[in-house]
């Protein structure tokens, strides 16, 4: 009995072992006619069911909205499928922006970079997307993501696609970044060396990307300054022009002090008809000048306070951009000295309206002289809209005014603030800039190169508020010296 029940374990034992041998047989001849499958060899790395949403791969879905970055279609060649997430990477001048397994980092270059990351789809997800590279800095691209440098420089444009669980989304990001002072470089060499160019003859020229401007250290023991007063006269401005009369001695006192040789003019925001546009005020350009503080402070410094209280009469609709060009076209040629500071201060509570765009009144002023950068136009306006609140009828703002200070590096003041602190700032302001050499355009500070008689030097400041360039105490040039700045524009 026992010797049955031994052999029929045997035999159960037998049947159970020969039915798992097939049972791996069977699974090792399905995987086998599985990869000998011609068209299973024809897919392309990476390749998924177009039916399978989850696209475990990292393959993107026709559906999607994301570009080629995040991966292809299905059914497009190898190199392109889904393994391979995210555009090739670009290579500039100064360096190879290269990326792999998920997340990438492109590396800097100098100038701009179009450069990009690939990225490798691992469990249905692809980190991919190229980032625009800027001069000086870097951009990183992953996790589906990218940032396109913010810098200097420019970036053309980093385009991320990042794909998780089958599904890509699209994103752009980039644009173009100005170079700055801080935060990297131009990528623009505006030193002497690089181009090996002789020095301009001209006052300004451009060349390589970079401006040339040429100054000479004045032999005269003090610098000129033109200052056009633009007052509104409408009817909601007589305090102003009181307080205006009344704090100008925190405005010219340095003036007086530092022997500065100054001369003033004055107009009004009634720009109505063609004789009052520009037209001045009889007497300021005559009583108004540092000869005649000389001869009398005193005196000089009442006429200010008569001739600036403008009256109210004027027209409401305020054009003081439009005044400043009429009085130029009508006094320039007797008015302007070539070599001295033109100051234009426009003074008034509410927004301009003249009928061209504040480029072209920006530009017509810097054409009054040789070089743009001696003209600066200085606002005192309702920076906080008071008027916005007021029910007579005002024209509230004032981004015009400053969009014109801006373009000619002046200054923007508020008009509601201490009228003694607002003149004593502008006077400081204009006061540094006498000492200075102001340039056309507005520079990129670190493309700036300064050159006196041909030597570079670095014993300079350079102020981007007033976009101009002073020399450290102790290294001002000598009387003649022939000083060269050359700069990239931002």
């Amino acid at each position: 009995m026992k010797t049955r029940v031994s052999n029929f374990n045997h035999m159960f034992f037998f049947i159970s072992f020969s039915m798992a041998m097939t049972a791996c047989n069977k699974e090792d001849f399905y995987q086998k006619e599985y990869l000998q499958d011609p068209q299973q060899m024809n897919k392309p790395n990476g390749w998924v069911d177009p039916s399978d949403n989850a696209n475990a791969q990292g393959g993107a879905n026709p559906s999607s909205t994301g570009s080629s970055q995040g991966g292809s279609l299905p059914n497009q060649p190898a190199d392109t499928s889904g393994s391979n997430g995210g555009s090739a990477a670009g290579t500039q001048s100064a360096g190879t922006s290269s990326g792999g397994d998920g997340s990438s980092t492109p590396g800097s270059t100098t100038g701009s970079s179009t450069g990009g990351s690939t990225g490798m789809s691992t469990g249905g997800s692809t980190s991919a997307g190229s980032a625009g590279t800027t001069a000086g800095g870097s951009s990183t691209g992953g996790d589906g993501s990218s940032t396109a440098g913010t810098s200097a420089g420019s970036s053309t444009g980093a385009t991320t696609g990042a794909t998780s669980g089958g599904s890509s989304t699209g994103a752009s990001t980039g644009g173009s970044t100005a170079g700055g002072v801080t935060g990297g470089s131009s990528g623009v060499d505006c030193s002497q060396n690089q181009s090996n160019e002789a020095l301009a003859s001209d006052s300004s020229t451009s060349l390589n990307g970079c401006v040339t401007e040429n100054f000479a250290q004045s032999a005269s023991p003090s610098k000129k300054l033109d200052v056009v007063w633009v007052i509104d006269n409408s009817g909601s401005m007589a305090d102003e022009q009181i307080s205006l009369g009344e704090n100008f001695s925190a405005f010219i006192n340095d003036f007086i002090l530092k022997d500065i040789d100054f001369k003033m003019a004055i107009t009004t925001t009634d720009a109505s008809s063609a004789a009052k546009k520009g037209r001045l005020v009889a007497g300021s350009d005559i009583k108004l000048t540092s000869q005649k503080a000389k001869e009398n402070e005193l005196q000089f410094k009442e006429d200010f306070k008569n001739l600036v209280y403008v009256g109210t009469s004027g027209s409401g609709v305020e054009k003081g951009l439009e005044a400043s060009e009429g009085f130029m076209q009508k006094y320039a040629s007797s008015f302007l000295r070539p070599d001295a500071y033109l100051a234009v201060v426009i003074i008034s509570d509410e927004e301009d309206q003249s009928s061209k765009t504040a480029a072209e009144y920006a530009n017509f002023l810097k054409s009054m002289k040789a070089s743009a950068g001696l003209v600066k136009v200085y606002s005192i306006v309702d920076v906080n809209l008071t008027n916005s609140k007021s029910t007579a009828g005002l024209t509230s703002g004032y981004a015009r005014y400053k969009a014109v200070s801006d373009l000619t590096s002046g200054s923007v003041a508020n008009i509601r603030d201490d009228f003694y602190r607002t003149l004593d700032d502008m006077g400081g302001t204009i006061m540094n800039l006498l000492d200075s050499f102001a340039l056309a355009h507005p520079a990129k500070a670190d493309s700036v190169r300064v050159y006196v008689n041909g030597v570079e030097t670095s014993s300079y400041s350079f102020d981007a508020a007033s976009n101009a360039i002073k020399f450290n105490q102790g290294f001002v040039p000598d009387i003649g010296a022939q000083i060269i700045v050359r700069y990239a524009k931002l």
